[in-house]
């Protein structure tokens, strides 16, 4: 039988038990089961009948004052005696119940099958290393204790992305999963949405890695150990994803990803439920103000730093801390919460709808051109047309490529496919309206004026349209 630290420790690990107190006169450790009004005892001592008897009385006397400690009205109190003597004594009243039983094995107490998966490869550590970390006074450090099946998974899911990134990134020399899974304006727009939630998944590089998953088993370990591994996974998916999904309203060039978005989540959750459950205690918003700090202090160091994931998964986490706490408000705010929240993701996918964008792969090959770096636009210009996602944007890069080389006739040609796959391209639409004015074909002219999506954005084209009206 392990010793009764460490036995505390392991109960308030893998179960739903928090210390509480811890008795020097009796030597008995309490612990408590807020959900279900519930204390646990540990008592190493061998205890004759009389003793036994004893602290039971001594219970009942004090059961007032053990429910005002708690924080609840106790209903049920146990009593595991790690020896090897075998009893069971149960004892009640109108209002409590009080069992006293031995135990050979955590076992009989602990559930939990990783417990068992645990049980054979940890080392067992000083007392006092266990007595520190139950009677910490750091509110965090009670959440740091639990056993966290999802914030591990999650944590894990991320970190096997980022390594499967980086040997695509620097074995096989491509960005082809970062292309394939990463949000960008044009594709989610396109119909892509499970970019929303890959994206959520995967990282820029080990910096961006390491200030997301920092933020992230801190914060995780305290919303699972507030709530359940379920509540964790919504609030990460559900910010990720609406967070990625806001932010494409304001941002439509370039590509997006990381967990960030549902990070701020997870910390919008938790700022409510503190202010719901009127739990905020100093040292904790202290705590909490140390770990965003640092995560922001890092983030200066990661370009491109995405703040309307940021917002929207802050406001998202918001919500979720109002719809989880239903019990604890009245239902119209649940139903307000709920409604807002389907609102705000409707906003967020029309606003993204109402903005124009062209495919990641040609705003990197028009970045090129435009620096005059030729040989690394036609690159991705011819990366884009073998994976099949060439666009109109495409080709007409490629024929402004092939006007720079000297070739106009090739180079026409692909301006002219461009303007064929859509003619609402200002750039290939801008030079077939020169063409038309330049043989006087206004018929023509008008015709592909009227194709063009309003409001127009091309500053010259504006005055050509603002000259044929």
């Amino acid at each position: 039988m392990k010793n009764k630290w460490q036995a505390a420790f392991e109960v308030a690990k893998y179960t739903n038990y928090d210390f509480l107190h811890y008795d020097s006169s009796t030597e008995i450790i309490w612990l408590k089961d807020i959900k279900k009004k519930t204390l646990l005892c540990l008592i190493d001592l061998d205890l004759t009948d009389s003793e036994l008897e004893a602290i039971t009385d001594n219970i009942f006397d004090s059961q007032d004052n053990l429910s005002r400690t708690a924080g609840f009205k106790v209903k049920t109190i146990n009593l595991y005696h790690l020896t090897d003597k075998k009893f069971t004594r149960k004892f009640k009243s109108k209002t409590l119940r009080v069992n006293h039983r031995t135990v050979k094995n955590l076992e009989q107490i602990i559930s939990n099958p990783f417990y068992k998966i645990d049980l054979k490869y940890k080392k067992t550590k000083d007392d006092s290393f266990y007595k520190r970390r139950l009677m910490s006074r750091h509110p965090f450090e009670k959440y740091m204790i639990k056993f966290t099946p999802m914030t591990l998974l999650l944590v894990t899911l991320n970190t096997i992305v980022l390594l499967i990134n980086l040997i695509f990134i620097h074995l096989f020399h491509t960005d082809e999963l970062t292309n394939l899974l990463a949000v960008s304006h044009y594709e989610v727009s396109s119909g892509e949405y499970y970019r929303l939630v890959t994206s959520t998944f995967l990282h820029a590089g080990i910096s961006h890695f390491l200030v997301n998953i920092f933020a992230l088993y801190i914060l995780g370990k305290f919303v699972e150990g507030i709530y359940t591994p379920w509540h964790l996974l919504i609030t990460y998916l559900a910010s990720g994803t609406i967070a990625s999904l806001f932010s494409l309203v304001f941002i439509t060039e370039g590509i997006s990803l990381g967990a960030s978005g549902a990070v701020y989540g997870l910390l919008g959750l938790i700022i409510m439920h503190l202010l719901l459950t009127r739990k905020i205690k100093v040292k904790l918003i202290i705590q909490i103000i140390v770990v965003f700090a640092v995560v922001s202090a890092l983030s200066m160091f990661t370009a491109n730093i995405n703040h309307y994931a940021h917002i929207g998964g802050l406001i998202i986490g918001l919500l979720l801390g109002v719809i989880f706490n239903f019990r604890k408000v009245k239902i119209k705010y649940t139903i307000i919460a709920l409604i807002v929240l389907i609102l705000f993701t409707m906003f967020s996918h029309y606003g993204m709808n109402q903005q124009t964008s062209i495919h990641p792969m040609d705003d990197e090959a028009m970045y090129y051109y435009e620096n005059e770096e030729y040989d690394q636009a036609l690159q991705v210009v011819n990366n884009s047309i073998n994976k099949e996602v060439a666009t109109d944007m495409t080709y007409y890069i490629l024929g402004e490529l092939y006007r720079e080389s000297g070739n106009e006739e090739k180079g026409q040609e692909y301006v002219d496919k461009s303007y064929e796959m859509d003619p609402s391209n200002e750039l290939a639409a801008k030079e077939k309206i020169l063409e038309y004015r330049k043989v006087q074909d206004y018929e023509n002219m008008n015709k592909a004026i009227d194709q063009l999506d309003s409001p127009i954005e091309d500053k010259e084209l504006q005055i050509l349209v603002d000259e044929a009206n």
